[in-house]
C-alpha cells in the first residue's frame, strides 16, 4: 500500500464519491478506483459499500480510515519539515476570505496573524463560499471563512457567529412594500447573487420561508456592489446586515424592511489534514482572537 493509495482511499472515504474524489485529486475516476481496489485485494477485504447513490465506508473501512489520515498527517508534517531545509524557502499560508467578514475584522485577522509568524508571507483570497470551500477542501488555502453547512467530512468547521442578512429595498420602492404582506414581495424585481454564492442559498430559502418565487434581473457576486446596485433602484436584495448599516450611513438611498430577515452562521474551516500544521494554527489563533471564541 502506497501513500498514493492511501490518498485515493481517504479522499473516497470523506466524499463518498469516487467522481468528485477523483477531480480532488486532479486523477481520472477510473485511476482512483483502481488504487481503492489494489488496497482491498492487498487487505483482502472489502472497504467500501457501493451503491448507486455513491460509496461508504464499511467497518473494516472505517477502522482503516482513522490511521489512514494519521499516516496523511505525518506525511504532511514531514513535507514542510523538508522544505524549510532548503537556504532559500520561504514559508507561505494562504486564507479565503468572503463578503460577510467584515473588512476591519479581515484586516485585524491577518494583523495577528502576521504578528505571530512574521516570516510568513500570508496571500488572502477573496471568492463566494461555496468557492472557498472547495479550495480548502482541495488543500489551495490554509483556511478560511464560509457561510452556511459544511457537508465534507474531511474540512473542520469553528463557528465564529450568527450573520443577520436583512432585506433593503431602494427608497424609490418603498411605497410598493406592504410590511405586513410578504405576496408584495413577489410583484417586485430582485438582485440575486450565482447559484454557487452562499447568498443564492440565502435567497431562496427566504423565498421558500415567505412561499414567493420572485424575478431576479441580475446576479452580483459581489455584496458591496449588490447594495450599489439597489441603492440604483434596480431592485430588493438580501445582504448581511453589516453591509446595510454601512450604506446607510453613507447615505446611500436604501432602506432596511425590519419585518423580513434570515440568520445563517458564518465559520472558519480548514482541511483536517491541516490540523496540525503551524500556519493554520496561526490562523485559527488570529480568528478566535479576533471573535473572541
Amino acid at each position: 500500500m502506497d501513500v498514493n493509495q492511501l490518498k485515493s482511499f481517504v479522499a473516497v472515504a470523506h466524499l463518498g464519491n469516487l467522481t468528485q474524489a477523483a477531480e480532488t485529486l486532479h486523477l481520472s475516476q477510473p485511476a482512483v478506483t483502481a488504487q481503492i481496489k489494489a488496497i482491498e485485494r492487498n487487505l483482502n477485504t472489502v472497504l467500501f459499500y457501493r451503491k448507486a447513490q455513491g460509496m461508504s465506508l464499511t467497518p473494516a473501512g472505517e477502522a482503516l480510515l482513522a490511521r489512514a489520515e494519521d499516516v496523511l498527517q505525518n506525511m504532511h508534517e514531514l513535507d514542510v519539515y523538508a522544505m524549510a531545509l532548503a537556504q532559500n524557502y520561504v514559508a507561505e499560508a494562504a486564507i479565503g476570505m468572503v463578503d460577510p467578514v467584515t473588512r476591519a475584522k479581515a484586516a485585524h485577522t491577518c494583523e495577528i496573524f502576521l504578528k505571530q509568524l512574521p516570516q510568513v508571507m500570508l496571500h488572502v483570497r477573496h471568492g463566494v463560499s461555496d468557492e472557498i470551500l472547495d479550495a480548502v477542501r482541495k488543500k489551495e488555502l490554509h483556511g478560511g471563512f464560509f457561510v452556511g453547512h459544511n457537508p465534507y467530512r474531511n474540512v473542520y468547521s469553528v463557528l465564529l457567529e450568527t450573520v443577520r442578512y436583512v432585506l433593503i429595498a431602494p427608497l424609490d420602492l418603498l411605497p410598493a412594500i406592504a410590511p405586513d404582506d410578504g405576496k408584495t414581495l413577489n410583484r417586485l424585481p430582485w438582485l440575486d447573487m450565482p447559484d454557487y454564492a452562499a447568498g443564492s442559498k440565502i435567497t431562496r430559502e427566504f423565498w421558500r420561508k415567505h412561499k414567493i418565487l420572485p424575478k431576479s434581473i441580475l446576479t452580483c457576486d459581489k455584496i458591496a456592489t449588490s447594495v450599489a446596485l439597489c441603492a440604483a433602484g434596480l431592485g430588493l436584495a438580501l445582504v448581511p446586515q453589516d453591509f446595510a448599516y454601512t450604506a446607510i450611513a453613507e447615505e446611500l438611498p436604501i432602506a432596511i424592511i425590519p419585518e423580513f430577515g434570515l440568520d445563517e452562521e458564518l465559520s472558519f474551516i480548514y482541511a483536517n489534514e491541516f490540523e496540525k500544521d503551524f500556519k493554520t494554527q496561526a490562523l485559527l489563533a488570529a480568528v478566535k482572537a479576533v471573535w473572541d471564541c
